[in-house]
């Protein structure tokens, strides 16, 4: 099932809020019957967004839910329904799920780039930095043929951030990535001149640069962090801490959420506003074009 579908049928499951089913199909007599009922429910079948419509609007549901399905079901008819590839942790599944249809994302990478706004390159030389350290030939195949694999989702991932529809990508990176080289010059400038290029021209993606001389550069509480806000208000957030090579954790403790949320947004204030981003990513190109 596509990420976006899974989505409205967890809404439709929320909303039913434990009222028996045949009272819902006599309701709504559009849905058909309970097995339909269901199977939506489930994204076990081609959802019509306006049988979805009418059962959420008898269930209740704010005008903005009702919106936000009908925009989640059109998404997922233009876009692929692919998965992460086989090895991927539950929680980065559910994490990926999540990133389809979020309404914002804020992320933090103290050392390196978001997989979102790595180049090619950039994302090969980090994944293969892992493999190299390994002595067995045949563990080096193997993990050769999981890079490959990683490396292409990660590629195509990043077509969540094209669109009308796309959620507001907010990204604070620190200062070390800028520095720290992966693959040497030629891929490091590539990969800062496409940092320059997306924080220019992608509206909906919002850059800041945490300078290493910021009141919270080295203090956030974790050094990779993504949050995903699904809807305007709080239902649905999480936390996702990634750890390189280990897969992540997933939060979803609202009291958690919280506390990981204000180290977030006090990351997001001390780095700079665009015009700074702008002017500090340059200077490291232009180091690099030397």
């Amino acid at each position: 099932m596509h990420p976006l579908e899974r989505a409205v049928a967890d809404t439709l499951k929320h909303y039913r809020d434990g009222r028996p089913q045949a009272d819902v199909v006599a309701a709504v007599p559009e849905i058909g019957s309970v097995a339909t009922l269901s199977r939506y429910e489930h994204a076990g079948v081609e959802m019509k967004p306006e049988k979805v419509v009418a059962l959420l609007q008898f269930y209740g549901a704010p005008l903005k839910d009702i919106e936000q399905a009908q925009d989640c079901l059109a998404r997922a008819r233009q876009s692929p329904g692919w998965a992460p590839p086989p090895g991927s942790s539950e929680a980065f599944r559910v994490l990926f799920a999540m990133e389809s249809c979020a309404k914002t994302i804020r992320v933090y990478q103290e050392s390196s780039v978001p997989g979102m706004l790595q180049t090619r390159s950039y994302a090969k030389e980090l994944m293969r930095e892992f493999s190299r350290r390994q002595h067995d030939a045949r563990l080096q195949q193997k993990l050769q043929t999981e890079i490959d694999e990683r490396l292409e989702f990660r590629m195509r991932r990043q077509t969540l951030l094209d669109g009308d529809n796309a959620p507001v990508y907010e990204a604070i990176i620190g200062e070390a990535a800028l520095i720290t080289q992966r693959g040497g010059p030629l891929v490091h400038r590539e990969q800062l001149r496409h940092l320059y290029n997306v924080a220019e021209n992608k509206p909906r993606v919002r850059l800041r640069i945490l300078p290493g001389s910021a009141p919270s550069a080295g203090s956030a509480l974790h050094n990779a962090m993504t949050l995903i806000k699904p809807h305007e208000g709080e239902r649905g957030r999480c936390v996702y801490l990634e750890n390189r090579n280990r897969g992540g954790e997933l939060i979803t403790d609202e009291a958690e959420i919280e506390i990981y949320m204000q180290s977030l947004e006090e990351l997001w204030l001390d780095a700079g506003e665009k015009p700074d981003t702008m002017k500090l990513l340059q200077r490291y190109i232009d180091q690099l074009s030397d």
